[in-house]
């Protein structure tokens, strides 16, 4: 949908609008994510815009959550304004533009170094919040878990090759291995989805939105998200990513060596656990977008495989069901 009136499947949404005093002249729906939210900008004869939210009965601990991080976040870290909520799934909120940082950062090669360093900016002020309990920390069993659910993703439904008895064990011990190192990580407050599709250049700044799932995790995580995922991964480098690191760990106050050692243990968990959310979008047939990322999100999980007896276990699988698709 280009623009238009608003759709009737959204008339709560539009009553909310005018009771809110707006009257737009088109509405456009825009791409969803991976959750079963949905959006519509709104736009206004004199140019401005707003963004429309619906949270389907299933979202509305999310849209709790959302409403929650964003009172603890705007304090300190440029986040969306709320202009209207009904209280029963529908939501207006400040409308940041149509560009995200992963437009800007593909557009204007010569200033990524700038823009990541905002984005690493307020990484950094969100690591040095105290964890507000909006939602659980990370711990083991939800690493471990997101492991299993990228294991099931992309073998059962992506490739319809399930895993053998043998590959399966190397797999979960490997998993086990992996999710009880990265939770003993020293911990910090995690925006949970810092990538480049969820943040904003805003004079100067960078917004940042889809932050429902802000909790305590390891204190590289949201780097890993924003260093080494979607859009970055077809020009990031070595240099540019500790360049980035040494920023964070400077405005956090911990040691740049130890974080470059705990992230490459961290962007390992997330790779293959975006492998499964990606995979299973595409298997599903709602998240096409996503199936051009997979080879770059599947290389890097080979690239961080390590050296021990685990990891190496874990190779084998890789080598001989994954290295093909990069």
């Amino acid at each position: 949908m280009s623009g238009g009136p608003i759709p009737p499947e959204f008339s709560g949404l539009e009553r909310l609008a005018r009771r809110a005093g707006y009257r737009p002249c088109d509405a456009e729906l825009l791409p969803g994510d991976v959750g079963r939210r949905r959006y519509l900008r709104l736009a206004f004869e004199d140019g401005t815009s707003v963004i429309g939210v619906v949270y389907p009965a299933e979202e509305t601990d999310s849209r709790r959550r959302w409403n929650s991080a964003r009172a603890i976040l705007r304090e300190r870290v440029l986040v969306p304004l709320l202009i209207a909520d009904d209280q029963i799934g529908n939501q207006i909120i400040e409308d940041f533009g149509r560009d995200d940082l992963a437009a800007r950062l593909a557009d204007r090669t010569d200033e990524r170094s700038v823009w990541l360093g905002h984005a690493v900016d307020s990484a950094a002020v969100i690591a040095g919040l105290p964890d507000p309990g909006i939602n659980p920390p990370f711990d083991a069993a939800t690493f471990r878990r997101e492991l299993d659910l990228a294991r099931e993703a992309v073998f059962d439904l992506w490739l319809h090759t399930p895993l053998t008895p043998e590959h399966r064990a190397a797999h979960d011990q490997w998993a086990d291995s992996l999710a009880r190192e990265i939770e003993t990580h020293p911990r910090v407050l995690c925006h949970r989805d810092f990538h480049a599709n969820n943040l904003f250049p805003s004079d100067g700044r960078v917004a940042l939105i889809d932050f429902q799932d802000l909790r305590s995790g390891p204190d590289s995580y949201d780097l890993a998200s924003l260093l080494w995922e979607r859009s970055t991964l077809d020009w990031m480098t070595l240099a540019e990513s500790r360049r980035q690191a040494n920023r964070f760990a400077q405005a956090v106050g911990i040691d740049v060596a130890g974080l470059e050692e705990r992230l490459q243990r961290v962007l390992l968990q997330r790779a293959w656990k975006v492998c499964g959310t990606f995979a299973r979008a595409v298997a599903q047939g709602r998240g096409e977008t996503y199936r051009r990322y997979l080879p770059g999100e599947i290389a890097l999980v080979g690239r961080l495989i390590g050296s021990s007896p685990q990891d190496q276990a874990f190779r084998a699988v890789y080598e001989a069901r994954l290295s093909s698709l990069c």
